[in-house]
């Protein structure tokens, strides 16, 4: 099948050269107009660059859509292996505006989906790849600048990236990596650079590899325990979502240890995912199955 993509606490304060950065609690997502729990285990969490937020609603086998006030807008999905069906999606991308892509673990597969999440294809490794292309079970999927894709591999553990006709070219982070090898790992992030950020459980760290495969360095090691989703939401800046913490950490430069963030009146039971819109930070809190809502500003 043609696989073808169209191209903390309130007031807390991280200095960067005399810039301080603001965070401050809006608001928490959580249920309907009528009080009930709309999310059950959300694993991930995207904006898109028109401020509509998608979230991998895993326990209920589904993706939903929220408009910037917070109302879910649509949704697609329930238990299956159909087209509009997902089996445990544990990551779902949007970045670009125009697609939706949904790492549909347990049903081995990567959907692409429009950004009215109507379904357009999807993706299964091929027993004709060669062996060392193919990928079982994905953890998260993205798209690159040039519209490849790059397909987290937690049965293998590691990450493919696929040309956009649906070919495998390489796969990283496997086990031969030596220091770029993935031990475990949870999620990824692509950067306006190409870099391409691993969280790994294993290593407590950030692993940081070229767009193509190359490792390069790993930061965040004696600071981080159980990292998960990432974001970066201004220049120089990575906001990463730690598990075991039930913190946010704040890195800059993509690898400098800066400060962290704790759920104001409270803490996380469980953040595995963190996005970011203009001045809009979303932090997904798995066991809460809430979204808080943030904004923050950097000011000399």
């Amino acid at each position: 099948m043609l696989w073808l993509f169209i191209a903390v606490c309130a007031g807390a304060q991280v200095p960067e050269a005399g810039v301080q950065w603001h965070l401050r609690y809006l608001a928490t997502w959580e249920t309907d107009t009528g009080g009930n729990a709309l999310m059950k285990d959300p694993q991930s969490i995207c904006a898109d660059p028109s401020g509509f937020v998608y979230v991998a609603d895993t326990g209920n086998h589904r993706i939903l859509k929220w408009n910037p006030n917070g109302s879910v807008v649509a949704e697609i999905g329930g238990f299956g292996w159909g087209t509009e069906q997902f089996n445990g999606p544990v990551s779902v991308w949007a970045k670009n505006g125009l697609d939706v892509l949904v790492a549909d673990m347990n049903n081995q597969r990567i959907v692409r989906f429009d950004r009215d999440l109507h379904y357009i294809s999807e993706l299964h490794s091929s027993e004709t790849w060669p062996e060392e292309l193919r990928f079982g079970f994905p953890l998260d999927a993205a798209l690159g600048a040039q519209s490849e894709l790059f397909c987290l591999d937690g049965d293998n553990r590691r990450v493919l990236k696929v040309d956009v006709f649906g070919n495998p070219q390489v796969s990283f982070g496997d086990f031969d990596e030596g220091e770029g090898r993935l031990g475990k790992p949870s999620k990824f992030c692509i950067l306006q650079n190409s870099r391409i950020l691993i969280s790994d459980d294993e290593s407590s760290s950030i692993k940081v590899f070229d767009a193509l495969g190359n490792y390069l360095y790993s930061f965040g090691t004696g600071v981080l325990k159980q990292p998960s989703g990432m974001t970066d939401p201004a220049r120089g800046w990575l906001l990463v979502a730690d598990r075991s913490e039930k913190q946010i950490l704040v890195f800059r430069d993509f690898q400098q240890f800066e400060g962290r963030y704790s759920l104001p009146g409270g803490a996380w039971g469980e953040p595995v995912d963190i996005a970011s819109w203009k001045n809009r930070i979303y932090v997904l809190d798995k066991k809460r199955a809430a979204i808080d809502l943030f904004e923050w500003t950097l000011s000399l």
